[in-house]
């Protein structure tokens, strides 16, 4: 599960066997099933790579150095199952009307860029880093670990903590956890370049860690934020495992963009797992008109450059974030299986009649402890100026066909563990 996954990035490195002076590990994830979608114009059927996770390949390892000194470091890389890219896109192929509102170019025009943005193939890991999932290096020490590199954020962790569907499938809260731009208008960093962490876990179950980026115009939630920081607690003992975080950044100009605080977590009793979470979002001067400019100027060229201001101008302001989101759900473990059902919902402060509700449910089934079938279904009941999709765990839904329509996903696949 990707809760597991991020705490062995993190966690596990400090507690190695004391025989081991060193230690390489190589691991993975392959994911892929079919998902049957219905965004407002009819049922489409793909076959996605990703869907309960990201399909991935990592290497890890340490060197213990004696007197309480560790040297650790871990690589990860993702790849497609359908495809064999590293790189993704929307699984939905609707136009992002929603952040192109208002943009004060010709209909046909307007129409066309907001066609490109909603079919966007490079969403996830658009330049195509080789180790975009995680790259780091660190340093543990009997008062700490540091550690530097590219990185899962404080805030991000906690939501992972508390999400029912362990960030995967089209019923993981990250599927409406963020603004009407879906991937581009983020509710918290998952990741960030170029961050340095200290991180300190406890034997009582208490934990916490602190994260700085300072690089500029390449860090962030979309990567060319000039300033990263971010700080969380967490506890993980007696059945809980639960937090709370914080993370800010700055955009390219040096004002303050997208916060994300989030309080949540799981508890378990017997065959149950108990899960809630609550996030707070806002961005008041996003970085998308950053992120996106060299697109937009492409896609008007000479002739529409004076009309790239108030473009940007405008994807900016339809990115603004103010709202907030939360998640109840339970696991019920029934043999080798586990049933899985949430409820999610997030309200948008800015923008009228942009809420949306989530209900989730799902089942996998463990045919061994490497490898697991899944079936998940997910409905999201969109308000009138809504538009959000559903994706999976590495890969995003996109848009719906129209504000206001709703959107359905099924999903069936089987995960591999290497």
């Amino acid at each position: 599960m990707r809760v597991k996954i991020l705490a062995s990035l993190v966690g596990s490195l400090f507690a190695l066997p004391a025989a081991a002076q060193t230690s390489i590990q190589i691991y993975g994830i392959v994911d892929g099933g079919v998902q049957i979608s219905d965004f407002g114009g009819g049922k489409q059927y793909n076959l996605a790579s990703g869907i309960a996770e990201g399909s991935r390949i990592g290497f890890s390892g340490s060197e213990d150095l004696g007197g309480g000194y560790k040297a650790i470091f871990t690589l990860e890389s993702r790849f497609e199952v359908d495809t064999g890219d590293n790189k993704n896109g929307f699984i939905g192929k609707n136009p992002a009307f929603a952040l192109m509102n208002g943009a004060p170019l010709p209909p046909s025009v307007s129409l066309a860029i907001a066609t490109a943005l909603g079919q966007n193939n490079a969403v996830v890991n658009s330049n195509g880093a080789l180790f975009d999932r995680t790259a780091q290096v660190g340093l543990v020490t009997p008062i700490g670990g540091f550690l530097f590199g590219r990185q899962y954020t404080p805030a991000y962790e906690v939501f992972a903590m508390a999400d029912t569907f362990e960030t995967g499938s089209a019923g993981g809260w990250g599927s409406i956890a963020g603004g009407i731009g879906s991937l581009y208008t983020p509710g918290v960093a998952i990741r960030v370049n170029n961050a340095m962490q200290y991180r300190i876990e406890l034997p009582s179950g208490f934990g916490a860690s602190l994260m700085y980026s300072p690089e500029k115009n390449a860090t962030g939630s979309l990567g060319v934020s000039e300033r990263f920081l971010a700080g969380g607690v967490r506890y993980k003992a007696k059945g809980f495992n639960v937090g709370i975080a914080y993370n800010t950044e700055d955009n390219a100009t040096g004002s303050k963009s997208l916060t994300s605080t989030v309080i949540g977590g799981s508890y378990g009793w017997g065959d149950f797992r108990f899960y809630a979470g609550y996030m707070k979002m806002k961005n008041d001067n996003p970085s998308l008109a950053t992120a996106l400019g060299p697109t937009i100027t492409a896609a008007l060229g000479p002739a529409g450059a004076p009309l790239v201001p108030g473009t940007l101008a405008t994807l900016n302001s339809n990115a603004r974030l103010d709202g907030s989101t939360y998640t109840l759900g339970m696991h019920y473990r029934i043999g080798a299986g586990r049933l899985m059902g949430a409820l999610s919902r997030t309200t948008d402060d800015i923008i009228a009649n942009a809420n949306v509700t989530m209900i989730s449910l799902g089942y996998d089934y463990n045919m061994s402890k490497r490898t697991d079938l899944y079936i998940f279904y997910a409905h999201a009941n969109n308000q009138s100026n809504a538009q959000y999709a559903l994706g999976g765990g590495g890969y995003g839904g996109g848009f719906t066909t129209q504000r206001g329509e709703n959107a359905n996903a099924l999903q069936l696949g089987m995960r591999h563990r290497f």
